[in-house]
């Protein structure tokens, strides 16, 4: 894949919409060309505020719905607009259809920028069951333990420690499957909440998430859901899934640390 095709397929790689294999190739490339990392940070960062200054409107189409079926409706029942109809109104008649199409757009968009991968709401979820609620779980507390388990899965016993930033300890671990994939479940603390960690070798298969950012030349994909904040990054050996209920900022703060580490 060169530069070129790099600048045309990154709203597609941005958004998660590039399939698996080219998405292999677009990671591949990015990991030796810094001049295309910078053109994706760039727009990635766009994408974020046009996601974020679209999803903080609140948008009401009642009026506007109502208004569209009415004109519809006239016009099926063969009752046309006058001729000599003012032109300020056969004006505000277009731009009311226009604001229709743009509200359509708007909806059909922030529905599209809130839908998750699969494997980050499988994440979510086992979050909130199994540490938030508690449930009852097999759990290793043992660090030579939780240390073989991760040697088991693939993972080096170093990447457990190389994780663990400033005012973090790792509390427990557990194998668990998130979309059809095993990974080892870290839950690490800083003395007042608890953070998931969930880490698997890298098969070459993306989570295809939405891309915020470049973090140390990996993608950092982010989506907030169920009330916790999900972040993720990829390294050529490892993936690595961030879910935290304290807030998105300290989600992307861990997988940049991730992404730096691993």
């Amino acid at each position: 894949m060169n530069c070129s095709e790099i600048a045309r397929l990154a709203p597609l790689y941005i958004t998660g919409e590039l399939e698996a294999q080219r998405a292999a190739e677009f990671d591949q490339h990015l990991r030796t060309c810094s001049s295309c990392i910078e053109e994706v940070q760039r727009q990635a960062r766009l994408d974020a505020r046009l996601r974020d200054v679209i999803l903080a409107q609140k948008t009401d189409v009642a009026e506007v719905d109502r208004r569209v079926r009415d004109l519809i409706a006239a016009q099926v029942k063969g009752h046309r607009l006058p001729r000599l109809w003012p032109a300020w109104r056969r004006g505000a008649t277009l731009a009311m259809g226009f604001a229709a199409a743009l509200v359509l757009i708007v909806a059909g968009y922030g529905s599209f920028s809130r839908r998750p991968p699969r494997v980050y709401s499988d994440a979510a979820t086992d979050h909130r069951l199994e540490v938030i609620e508690r449930q009852p779980r097999p759990w290793l507390n043992d660090p030579e333990e939780i240390a073989s388990l991760a040697a088991q899965q693939g993972i080096a016993p170093s990447a457990l420690h190389a994780i663990l930033t400033e005012g973090y300890h790792l509390v427990r671990a557990k194998l668990c499957y998130l979309d059809r994939r095993t990974f080892l479940h870290l839950v690490v603390s800083d003395g007042t909440r608890e953070t998931s960690i969930y880490l698997r070798p890298h098969d070459g298969k993306p989570l295809s998430g939405p891309v915020r950012e470049i973090a140390n030349g990996k993608p950092l994909c982010t989506s907030d859901l169920d009330q916790v904040h999900v972040a993720s990054v990829e390294t050529a050996e490892l993936v690595a899934i961030v879910v935290t209920e304290q807030s998105a900022d300290a989600a992307r703060d861990l997988a940049r640390f991730a992404a730096a580490v691993l």
